[in-house]
């Protein structure tokens, strides 16, 4: 924890603790006061007491969750949240109001119970959204910047047909979709893919399906078919040269042979790399090898 953030959580403690300490004293005055109250204005005195106080702890308990879950989940983030407690805290705040002044408030929670269940089943698909983007905002399996994979069983299933000699690609992205992630909403994942195209998922999907987080596993692999006349020793021996000072490898790259045909072999390198970009990464290496195995085959 930064001292940034130790700061406003200290912050915030020290200002609850202040305001606990007003509403005590409060409460002590009142309670001095009341005695001298005539009994017939003493539940109106009651209901005045019971809304300040009210109306105090609501305000401690925003403010106080403001202050610790805006470093959590972000300003922008946090404010449905906060809309959501200090609704319900108005809602307690109106039935004790309404239970000082000697209201059975019974035959209004029954009402406001049946009310709620009718409103929650009309949006439960909406809720189960929030609460599935409140749950990826608190755990983070990617942040904003990160190249993921998303499929969810929501998406068509699209079936790969891929070429007899398929040697550079890592994984195949034949379903679902591909992209940096650009926004974390509390209701979409915005997605920018390969192509450009800005996709919005609901991520009440997200949290149904399934994802890779590409950043976090940037390992690249690519094949390269050289004939069996080319000695195996020379060409790795290229290979690495042409690939010693590879600026964008996070650890030594490794030289293989991969598979064998009858005329040919393969040659593999992989390695970690910083870019997350695994086509531009592929890219880089391919020109390299071609540079180094090509002249061999001409005897260069």
């Amino acid at each position: 924890m930064d001292s940034t953030r130790r700061r406003a959580y200290l912050r915030a403690f020290w200002q609850l603790v202040v305001l606990l300490v007003i509403i005590f004293v409060l409460v002590y005055v009142l309670s001095f006061i009341l005695h001298r109250v005539p009994p017939r204005y003493s539940r109106f005195i009651d209901a005045a007491a019971v809304a300040l106080v009210a109306y105090l702890s609501v305000r401690i308990l925003v403010s106080y969750l403001n202050s610790t879950l805006t470093g959590i989940l972000g300003r922008t983030r946090v404010h449905p949240v906060i809309f959501v407690v200090r609704m319900i805290g108005y809602f307690v705040m109106a039935l004790a109001i309404l239970a000082a002044l000697g209201i059975n408030v019974s035959s209004i929670i029954l009402g406001s119970t049946f009310l709620a269940a009718v409103i929650g089943l009309a949006s439960q698909s909406v809720l189960a959204n929030q609460f599935a983007g409140l749950l990826i905002i608190i755990t983070k399996p990617f942040k904003i910047g990160d190249r993921v994979w998303i499929h969810a069983w929501q998406f068509s299933i699209a079936y790969g047909v891929i070429a007899p000699k398929y040697y550079s690609s890592d994984f195949l992205y034949n379903n679902g979709f591909v992209g940096t992630v650009e926004d974390i909403s509390i209701n979409y994942t915005t997605l920018v893919t390969d192509g450009g195209e800005v996709v919005k998922i609901a991520n009440n999907v997200l949290t149904q399906g399934a994802f890779r987080n590409i950043t976090k596993e940037p390992v690249v692999q690519v094949r390269y078919e050289v004939p069996k006349y080319l000695d195996v020793s020379l060409v790795k021996e290229r290979v690495r040269k042409a690939l010693e000072n590879f600026e964008e490898a996070l650890e030594p790259i490794t030289i293989e042979v991969d598979e064998t045909t009858l005329n040919t072999y393969v040659i593999l390198v992989k390695g970690k790399f910083r870019n997350p970009s695994p086509s531009a990464v592929r890219s880089k290496i391919l020109e390299k090898l071609i540079t180094a195995i090509e002249p061999l085959r001409t005897g260069g």
